[in-house]
């Protein structure tokens, strides 16, 4: 197999083909935390062998995506941190496409998403807008709405997380996509960012804002203090999944960090809180559908404890369940929390405080900065995270009718949110690529022919994985390809991430 080699030399070759039908190919990973049809298992995951790996005109701090069958090429998108959106071909590493992206201020961690019908690629830009390109060239559409703006702050404020796109109950397909301030040293946690999901409806373009500080203004606030804007500051929307769709409540779930919380004497100010919007991202004059916010929610705030460091992760069940909508959340302060989605309070709707089914510390009780993975093992409901600590295994037990959390295993290596399939969990650290058994935590594989990780997570499509790293490659692996070993110089080397601010 060769090695690709810069992916900006010569020009671009465009996909010239037509699209295949709108159904979604099974292989397909159009968003992040997709679960497409995947091949690799513990029977053959010890053939997996670097494929290609090449060297992006930026890093990408992010996930990236598979299309399979564009044109007749099996297709990986990225986005780099600059928001440029880059499609390569799957088995050989070569460019399809790039975009120009727009400039704007500062970087961007957020993954694109395809919709489901395969026929545009969705992508924040520095800009403080959602673009639309076509997947089959990358060219960009305008009109009817496009580009969307997601913030008028672009300076103090980003797309941290992923797009994520959803079909309701009601038959509309939404993207949503919220933001958080900028990290240390500045701005930091003395921006002027209030945090906001924005959703767009893909149908007709129209779009709906909540805002997670000042929640009865739905619009986008400007970057002035006066009575147009909100003088509560600083509610972050950072997670890695970002906003989450639940189809079983029909709800999108929030979570929100540090910032005013007064929802329990009717403000609207919703810091250190998890919120359940419509699908269609609304709430009713600025309250929820329902929330939970923990008792402690002033300390979590006070010790810049985001809750929002992570997201809610729904749990599957098989069967019968007197509790069949549970979710796991879990912010900075290292704590599990189970919450019941139909109910996340207990009390039957929002502004109240508590009511989590279980509160436990994992992994020490340090920070989780990454996405939990549940997935339904026979009748099991398992869950599987890596932090900056370690990694875990949980299982779902119900004891005397409740539901708890227990840990089967415990791994003192670190690592980015995970991906599994067919029981083998994917985690990566700095120039370490593991594979693990997810009901037991046991290595099965590994590869140090990856660089450094910050936010960048494994994605998996049949018998292929691809992660970018901090080094600004893209990596490609496969089951039984075997690639000659990279030499050094032989790609040019971006910008290293390392001068750019964490978070």
């Amino acid at each position: 197999m060769t090695i690709a080699r810069s992916l900006l030399a010569g020009s671009v070759a465009l996909v010239a083909a037509s699209l295949p039908p709108a159904a979604a190919k099974t292989a397909d990973a159009l968003q992040f935390a997709a679960a497409p049809v995947v091949t690799i298992d513990a029977r053959n995951v010890g053939r997996l062998r670097p494929r290609w790996r090449v060297a992006l005109p930026e890093a990408a701090d992010s996930a990236p995506l598979f299309v399979s069958d564009v044109g007749g090429r099996n297709l990986v998108i990225v986005e780099t941190q600059q928001g440029r959106v880059l499609a390569l071909d799957a088995d050989t590493g070569q460019g399809v496409w790039q975009t120009n992206p727009p400039p704007g201020d500062r970087y961007t961690t957020s993954s694109p998403a395809v919709d489901p019908e395969r026929t545009f690629v969705y992508a924040y830009a520095l800009d403080g807008y959602i673009h639309k390109y076509a997947l089959a060239d990358g060219g960009e559409s305008t009109g009817d709405g496009w580009p969307q703006l997601v913030t008028a702050k672009g300076d103090v404020e980003k797309g941290s997380s992923p797009i994520r796109i959803y079909t309701a109950s009601n038959g509309h397909t939404y993207l949503s996509l919220p933001t958080a301030g900028y990290p240390d040293p500045f701005p930091g946690d003395e921006g002027d960012y209030q945090g906001h999901v924005t959703t767009v409806d893909l149908g007709d373009g129209s779009q709906k804002v909540f805002n997670a500080a000042c929640s009865d203004k739905t619009f986008h606030l400007l970057p002035t203090l006066d009575e147009k804007d909100c003088f509560n500051l600083q509610s972050g929307i950072w997670a890695r999944a970002g906003a989450v769709y639940d189809s079983g409540t029909d709800r999108l779930f929030v979570t929100i960090g540090n910032g005013v919380f007064d929802g329990h004497t009717n403000g609207f100010n919703w810091g250190s809180s998890v919120v359940a919007l419509r699908p269609d991202g609304s709430a009713d004059g600025g309250t929820p559908v329902d929330s939970y916010t923990p008792l402690n929610f002033q300390e979590l705030t006070d010790k810049d404890l985001d809750l929002s460091s992570s997201t809610v992760e729904i749990l599957p069940q098989a069967g019968d369940s007197p509790l069949p909508h549970l979710g796991v959340q879990i912010g900075k302060d290292g704590i599990l929390r189970l919450l019941n989605l139909a109910d996340l309070s207990g009390q039957g709707g929002p502004r109240h405080l508590g009511g989590e089914l279980q509160a436990q510390p994992v992994l020490g009780g340090f920070a989780v900065l990454t996405r939990p993975v549940a997935w339904l093992d026979g009748e099991t409901t398992r869950l599987a995270l890596a932090t900056h600590r370690g990694a875990a295994g949980f299982s779902l037990q119900w004891r005397n009718g409740k539901p708890l959390l227990v840990q089967d295993w415990q791994r003192p290596q670190q690592g980015s949110s995970p991906a599994v399939a067919n029981g083998v969990m994917f985690y990566a650290s700095k120039n370490n690529l593991m594979a693990v058994d997810a009901r037991t935590g046991g290595t099965l594989w590994t590869s140090s022919a990856i660089g450094a990780i910050h936010w960048q997570s494994p994605v998996l499509a049949g018998s292929s994985l691809f992660l970018a790293d901090d080094d600004g490659y893209l990596n490609a692996y496969a089951v039984g390809e075997v690639t000659p070993r990279l030499r050094s110089g032989s790609l040019p080397r971006p910008v290293p991430r390392s001068r750019l601010p964490r978070n």
